[in-house]
């Protein structure tokens, strides 16, 4: 049920209050999902923030294009942290309307793989915002794409591909939508009107590249950018067994299913779902699975973590989300098994990003 978002603002400072329990047990976890500045300062927050929260290893998803300023930087990083960390490249959309468009994307990847990439990350940029010089958007499965597609079944690597947002961003940003208040602050979140394709004409696209290339590993994040429709992420996992998923800034969005339901798509999927956050650290700039009308701080961010683990590791009810500007709704705890646990937590990321 939608609500006000003026209700929305009292959830907000009510769950931003609310702490996770004390008593949930040490353990080590894997990030799969983060965005790291690699500055100085930026990374020795993260640390920070990491060590605190018991994440051991992480997955940096945003480290730019090969020969970039920024994929340097953090393979400088990754040079100094070793095995702690794992990252992906980012594809380079400036060329679009150049003939060897798709191959000059294949290229990049290939190199980026050589330097120590596990994969390229694709934003929703792709769908939403690249256009050709005539103006119009490219479609995730554009044919001129087709060489990224196929380079990345060749080398192994992973395509890890946010293709759309929550699907109240695909509506007006009235005081109606559930998302409004997050809309109000971040406008350019919203895809409703224009030209912009409709959310389930995008999911479709992307659904027409993973099965034409079974041989090409995806990770669907944002469990499976469709939170809100757990029957279509579960079709979507049993019919593609080169398909994977993650749990980055979307418990909001299924945890409103009731508990026992995605108690059990965690189970029946257990091999295929890994742990991300999609926490992004910057110079001055800490966000945590969303936008805050505030800065957010270290503790913050203890919170946020924590906020997960209770819900993925209890059966506690009405539980504040990690992310409250995403809406005024609480969520029950789903209490996985310890073996689920160390999966979702661990083994999955191990398997299929370090290769363990």
């Amino acid at each position: 049920m939608r609500l006000p978002w003026l209700v929305g603002v009292g959830a907000l400072l009510l769950s931003c209050c609310s702490r996770a329990s004390p008593d949930l047990p040490q353990r080590l976890i894997i990030d799969s999902h983060v965005h790291l500045s690699p500055d100085p300062e930026s990374v020795e927050r993260a640390l920070r923030i990491f060590e605190r929260n018991g994440i051991g290893r992480f997955c940096v998803k945003s480290a730019g294009h090969f020969g970039s300023s920024r994929f340097r930087a953090t393979l400088e990083l990754k040079r100094r942290l070793g095995d702690r960390l794992a990252f992906f490249s980012n594809p380079d959309f400036g060329g679009v309307d150049r003939p060897d468009f798709g191959e000059g994307l294949a290229k990049n990847l290939e190199a980026a793989v050589r330097a120590g990439a596990r994969g390229i990350k694709i934003f929703k940029a792709l769908g939403l915002y690249v256009r050709r010089a005539d103006g119009t958007l490219l479609a995730p499965d554009d044919p001129a794409l087709e060489p990224l597609w196929q380079k990345a079944g060749e080398l192994g690597a992973i395509v890890a591909w946010h293709v759309a947002d929550p699907r109240a961003f695909f509506q007006a940003p009235t005081p109606d939508n559930e998302r409004y208040l997050e809309l109000l602050f971040a406008p350019g979140w919203g895809f409703y009107g224009k030209d912009f394709p409709a959310f389930d004409t995008l999911l479709a696209a992307a659904e027409r590249v993973i099965a034409a290339h079974p041989k090409t590993t995806f990770l669907l994040i944002h469990l499976g950018c469709d939170a809100e429709n757990l029957e279509h992420v579960d079709r979507m996992l049993r019919a593609y067994p080169n398909l994977y998923t993650d749990t980055s800034a979307r418990v909001p969005e299924f945890g409103r299913h009731p508990a026992e339901a995605v108690r059990e798509f965690f189970l029946r999927h257990q091999d295929r779902i890994l742990f991300g956050s999609d926490i992004l650290i910057g110079p001055g700039e800490l966000q945590l699975g969303s936008l805050s009308i505030w800065p957010d701080t270290d503790e913050d961010a203890d919170v946020f973590y924590r906020a997960h683990r209770e819900y993925f590791e209890t059966d506690h009810k009405a539980l504040a989300t990690p992310t409250p500007i995403q809406g005024a709704w609480r969520i029950d705890g789903i209490h996985l098994p310890e073996e689920v646990l160390e999966k979702l937590y661990v083994k999955n990321a191990e398997r299929l990003i370090w290769k363990q």
